[in-house]
């Protein structure tokens, strides 16, 4: 079954994802698919607010993707609901709860990767209060 997710207004952070199902520990929520962004275009990127919606997708070699779908409108929580692995070779993200998320509740993922790893810097450098 698909799950229908929508965007919500959240206090202090702009918009967020939700669903209106519960979804299951280890289930799926979206695979989204991602375009890269070369090396040669990173300093363009990274001069427009589109950097902050852009995962790395080669970080060694300065590419970037941007992730369709809701893929890049999860915010950010040190420990998060769902978790997020991009398959390279597919060119997509995959999103999953890594807890039971009930209805009606925020989606949020680590922008770091990892699950507890502490990203306040992120916010920091750019100015905004982690909520």
């Amino acid at each position: 079954m698909k799950k229908k997710l929508y965007l919500k207004a959240v206090k202090g952070k702009g918009r967020g994802v939700f669903c209106t199902t519960n979804i299951a520990k280890g289930e799926t929520i979206e695979v989204c698919p991602v375009i890269v962004i070369p090396a040669k275009d990173f300093a363009a990127l990274n001069a427009t607010v589109l950097m902050d919606y852009s995962f790395y997708f080669d970080k060694e070699v300065n590419t970037l993707s941007l992730t369709m779908g809701f893929g890049s409108m999860y915010n950010h929580k040190q420990y998060p609901n769902a978790v997020y692995i991009l398959d390279r070779e597919k060119k997509q993200m995959l999103f999953t709860a890594y807890e039971q998320i009930k209805a009606h509740t925020e989606i949020c993922i680590n922008y770091g990767g990892e699950y507890g790893k502490d990203y306040t810097k992120w916010f920091v450098d750019r100015g905004i209060v982690p909520v």
